[in-house]
């Protein structure tokens, strides 16, 4: 039985298109590279259009890219291709595949293009990438979560340790103060017994200082909360640090914003602050001594107000961020630090319901954002 076919005179009056094509539900292109002359099935006109070569582009779009024109070139180029658009009847664009074979004789240079809409899928693959997304983000919110978990369960913990180590030791260290005190009196003491006695007095001084962080960290409750200003609580700690922070060439800059109270101990809120700008100091020192920058920025909205503490100091490794608020860690020499100044703050600012974030980078810097609810949220 003879096979109907019919002509495709447009493209060569030798050429014969079987009648299957025009019976086909799938969209076909037949392309002609050396007349550039484009043919379509009527499953393609239906759901696209005419095709005539004026509705794809002469050059060829081959970027990295989701919504290319089709291009008379990629008709021509054998295999499966993806990542085009193409305008449909309806109005919509759809995304669209395409699989170019060769159509007869290799002489004519002629090409079959399967066109395929693929809408559902891409659709589908977004979808896929927001859930890979939203995923990612409640993970890291749980791992977040998680963090704050151990760090809580290390402070409580190590809380009430502290205030016990706290009151054994303070007696025996006063008594040894004192009497190195009167001993500094004796005139019999030879020179060199004068020097040690002023080593045991400053180390009996650190240790104290040491005794006090530890009393301040374990200090849970008792402590009245009221209306405070963030603003002054900023201002004051700056003013606290004012000297040291000349003595160091480390120019201050504070935005000016009008930003509403929280609830909370005035006087641990500026220990807070004075905190974080000793250890931005120390940053700076340890980065590039004798100058360097420290700016303070608000953010606020109708739940919350939020302080941003930034410096161009060394910076942190991601490692070291992670120990940060871990009491007694630190990254100073022996001598020069307790390691407890972020840990007392993270204590401080938990029973604020607060949140403390950084974000630092290694010889770049480093920025803390505290965030804290405001009334409203507290009594909620």
């Amino acid at each position: 039985m003879a096979t109907n076919t019919k002509k495709l005179k447009p493209v060569d009056s030798t050429f014969l298109i079987p009648e299957g094509l025009y019976i086909l539900p799938t969209a076909i292109l037949l392309f002609q590279k050396t007349s550039e002359t484009v043919w379509a099935n009527p499953a393609f006109e239906r759901e696209f259009g005419v095709a005539h070569t004026g509705r794809f582009s002469n050059q060829p779009s081959l970027g990295l890219i989701r919504e290319r024109p089709l291009a008379l070139q990629i008709f021509s180029m054998l295999g499966r291709h993806e990542g085009f658009v193409l305008d449909c009847l309806d109005g919509h664009r759809a995304p669209v595949e395409l699989k170019v074979t060769q159509y007869g004789d290799a002489s004519h240079e002629t090409y079959m293009v399967l066109v395929e809409d693929v809408t559902g899928k891409v659709e589908l693959e977004n979808q896929l990438i927001q859930k890979h997304l939203e995923l990612q983000r409640a993970f890291e919110e749980i791992k977040d979560a998680q963090n704050a978990l151990i760090q809580s369960a290390k402070l409580a913990s190590l809380g009430e340790m502290s205030s016990g180590i706290a009151h054994e030791l303070n007696q025996p260290l006063q008594a040894i103060l004192g009497f190195s005190q009167e001993l500094e009196h004796l005139e019999k003491l030879s020179p060199m017994g004068r020097e040690f006695l002023g080593d045991i007095i400053s180390g009996t001084k650190k240790m104290a200082e040491i005794i006090r962080s530890l009393r301040s960290f374990a200090r849970q409750s008792g402590d009245d909360c009221v209306e405070t200003s963030v603003r002054d609580a900023v201002e004051e700690a700056r003013r606290l640090m004012h000297h040291s922070l000349l003595q160091k060439g480390i120019e201050f800059e504070i935005e000016t914003a009008d930003v509403p109270c929280i609830f909370a101990n005035p006087i641990q809120l500026e220990q807070v602050f004075v905190n974080l700008f000793s250890n931005a100091r120390d940053a700076i020192e340890s980065a590039h001594a004798g100058h360097g920058k420290i700016c303070i920025h608000y953010n606020y909205t109708e739940t919350f107000v939020e302080v941003c503490v930034k410096d161009d100091g060394c910076g942190m490794s991601k490692e070291t961020q992670q120990k940060i608020f871990d009491p007694f860690f630190t990254t100073k020499e022996v001598g020069q630090g307790t390691g407890l100044g972020l840990s007392i703050s993270y204590g401080i600012l938990k029973k604020l319901h607060a949140e403390i974030r950084v974000d630092s980078k290694v010889n770049q810097g480093t920025e803390f954002k505290v965030r804290f609810p405001l009334r409203k949220a507290n009594a909620s």
